[in-house]
Parts: structure tokens; sequence; C-alpha cells
């Protein structure tokens, strides 16, 4: 079971289990944790459960969310996060089961150290505008099948690198508001839609089934 801890100045005001899907935090009375602040806007912000994996999105608030010491807009929690609303800290924690569950994925799937040979991309040439379907939104894929089967991994850096070292490692990329998936290492290379992809990097689209080392994924944006 994950829980939400409120805390103001480092007092704990009170604990709230995590048993629905969904979570609204504002200012308003309806909103599941209430902080009666002007700091807070009246829906401030969401947790969100997606199969095993939990996600905090600032609803447009008007001084937004911050995660870490960094602002979000929609992010995966670890349990040990801490969110800041106005002076307001909110602390996410679940059961150790769970979280050795979501670091196993990670381990599993996600590779942490950049990948040789596929540097960083350079910012992409102006030569067409922005689909407006993809301005603002985040790439996800989400794991289909397997023991992972539900969970999702926001693509928010420029390289996400996802396999095993010596079995199978791709690499999708980012490139100005497109997105790509590169063959790095493996005898076999993955499949995209049930075909096996070319040598040189290939553009995903939206709905795209991805399949590495066995494991179907979808990528969409939100």
């Amino acid at each position: 079971m994950a829980k939400l801890v409120l805390s103001l100045d480092g007092q704990i005001i009170q604990e709230f289990r995590l048993t629905r899907p969904r979570t609204t935090i504002g200012r308003r009375p309806n909103n599941d944790i209430q902080i009666d602040n002007l700091a807070i806007s009246g829906l401030h912000a969401v947790v969100e459960v997606v199969g095993q994996l939990y996600f905090v999105e600032d609803m447009q608030s008007t001084n937004g969310v911050v995660l870490n010491g960094e602002k979000i807009s929609r992010h995966p929690l670890k349990s040990g996060d801490e969110l800041l609303l106005g002076k307001y800290t909110i602390a996410f924690f679940r059961d150790p089961v769970a979280a050795a569950r979501q670091e196993e994925f990670e381990k599993t799937m996600v590779m942490s150290a950049p990948v040789a040979g596929v540097a960083p991309i350079q910012k992409a040439k102006p030569a067409r505008a922005p689909e407006p379907a993809r301005a603002g939104q985040q790439a996800v894929i989400r794991v289909l099948t397997g023991a992972n089967a539900g969970r999702e991994l926001v693509l928010s850096k420029e390289v996400t690198s996802l396999g095993k070292a010596g079995l199978q490692v791709v690499a999708l990329s980012k490139r100005g508001n497109d997105y790509y998936i590169t063959h790095i290492e493996g005898e076999h290379r993955p499949l995209v839609n049930s075909r096996e992809i070319s040598e040189k990097p290939q553009l995903l689209v939206e709905e795209d089934l991805i399949e590495v080392m066995g494991i179907r994924m979808a990528f969409f944006f939100r």
C-alpha cells in the first residue's frame, strides 16, 4: 500500500493511504487531499496509479509542482520522493515489496549508463513546425507482456537505452518532437509492429508496438 504524508515546516499534518486509482490534491474541499492555502490551486495536482506504478501530474496549477527540487508537469514516483506545493511538503512512500518490484523493472529493462555509439541528439533543424498533437506531450513506453506488464516508462531523456548488455540493447532517441529506435547490440534486431528494423534509426509513430528481448511494449504520447 502506498501513502502520502503531508507536512508543513517539518511538522506532519496528516497521512493519506492511496486506495483509489486517482487521488486529487488542491484547495477545494471536494479534493481527496485538501490544502486550504491561497498558494494552492483549486485542483493543484493528481496522483494516479497505472499498473503498479504511481505518477504525479500538475493540473496546470498557478505555482506548479516541485519534485525533489525540480519543477515537473508529470513524473513517475518512487518511494521517498518529496513533492513541494507552495510551502507544503508531500512525501510519497510505498511498501518495500512494491518498491523492490519497481526497482527490478528498471534494472531489468532500463539501462542507466549511456550506450556506446549513441551520442546525445543535436538540436533539430527548424525544417518544419511541431505537430500540434505532440507539442508539450510526453512520450511513454508501456510494457504489455512479461512480469512487468502494465508498467510505464516516461521517455524524459534525450536517449533512453532498453535491454540487457550481451543479449539485446536498443536506444530510443529524441530528435525535435520525434522519437527514433536504433539497434545497438545483439544478434537479433528489435521488432516494430512485428517487423525487424534495419540498421538505420527508425521513426516511431504513436501506437507502434515494440518488441525487445521478447517483451512487447507500446509507444504513445500523453
